[in-house]
């Protein structure tokens, strides 16, 4: 009977620490093949398409290579989305084959999406590519989620442009500005596309401004659209001269053409809300650092100067800004608001001045 009850105890004992280990082991098993629930720092956060009132995005560019490589003409744009006041992290993702990371306006940032223009099947090493080759505008929401929206050139055998590698969306991301052909050819013109549908409604042929405006032959230059979305502003332009300025109207349909003064450059932004466009009559651009030094000699013996100004596309009025008896100086100016423009003295003095107040 004691043998009976001894035995009967160590299977007890045998069963317990049997039952025991098998908790052990699936506890282990659940622990290392069943994620753990993450903590709201951890959390891969799924963010909504677009972004919300209290956030912000805003992008960096970074290359693959380091000069000279041939990794250093590639890259890829990184997207961040943070919140307002804090500048906390909520999401970021990565967007790669992007084209030539030097270019001036490879990405949009909206509201509801990302636009950037992407290239495949591209080797820097050629000048000629491959056939497969294509360059893309492409579309993402805030989520990551990306797709083609326009293509701009592709060479399935050979190479086919279809608009030059640049584009604006209008700040309600209902419509896309791209150029398509170039100078000199019949069809070279300014589209404006409906962005769901793909369609055109606006196009605006340069052949046709050319012939009511004959001194006003150049290339389009895309400058910006107002804040309201109503009116895209541009410019045509000649080398570093603006000669003209555009402004089309998306509830008519119609544009306006306002020829530029001397001393219109293209590296001076009108303010496309009160029509004011900083100018330097007579400046002269080269492009090349040994002749202008010389033409500032020759300048300075005839006892020229440069001045800075304000002329009103609209009104044509003229408002004197600065002076310097450096020649072929240039003020940079920049519009730091709707009202302020700032510039600097050959000193480095920097200098604003407020169409309002003066």
């Amino acid at each position: 009977m004691k043998i009976k009850l001894k035995n009967k105890k160590v299977i007890i004992l045998i069963t317990l620490i049997l039952v025991v280990a098998v908790l052990v082991m699936i506890t282990t098993a659940y622990l290392i093949f069943y994620p753990k629930e993450k903590t709201e720092t951890e959390k891969t956060l799924v963010h909504p398409p677009c972004l919300k009132e209290d956030e912000q995005a805003d992008f960096k560019i970074e290359r693959l290579g380091k000069y000279p490589s041939i990794e250093y003409d590639k890259g890829f744009v990184e997207v961040v989305v943070k919140e307002i006041g804090t500048d906390k992290e909520i999401t970021k993702f990565k967007i790669d084959n992007i084209i030539n990371p030097s270019h001036y306006h490879l990405v949009e940032l909206h509201r509801c999406n990302v636009y950037v223009i992407r290239v495949f099947n591209y080797d820097p090493s050629k000048t000629e590519q491959d056939p497969g080759y294509k360059d893309e505008i492409w579309i993402y929401d805030y989520k990551g989620s990306g797709k083609s929206l326009i293509l701009l050139s592709e060479k399935p055998e050979e190479f086919i442009p279809y608009y030059s590698l640049d584009f604006r969306i209008d700040p309600k991301e209902k419509h896309i500005i791209l150029v398509k052909g170039y100078l000199g050819k019949e069809d070279y013109s300014l589209i404006i596309k409906d962005l769901n549908t793909k369609e055109d409604v606006f196009v605006l042929v340069a052949k046709e401004i050319f012939k009511q405006y004959p001194n006003i032959i150049g290339n389009f230059n895309m400058r910006e659209w107002t804040k309201d979305g109503r009116y895209f502003w541009g410019d045509i332009f000649d080398g570093a001269y603006v000669l003209a300025y555009f402004r089309i109207d998306t509830q008519s349909w119609k544009y306006d053409i306002y020829e530029a003064p001397d001393g219109a450059m293209g590296g001076f932004p009108p303010n496309i809300d009160t029509g004011y466009v900083p100018i330097q009559p007579g400046q002269v651009w080269t492009g090349d650092y040994q002749l202008t030094q010389e033409l500032k000699e020759q300048y300075r013996k005839e006892g020229k100067k440069s001045e800075l100004y304000l002329y009103n596309l609209f009104t044509k009025e003229k408002i004197f800004i600065e002076t310097t008896d450096e020649p072929l100086f240039s003020f940079k100016p920049k519009w730091i608001s709707d009202t302020e423009l700032e510039y600097y003295l050959p000193s480095g003095e920097r200098r604003v001045y407020n169409i309002e107040s003066e």
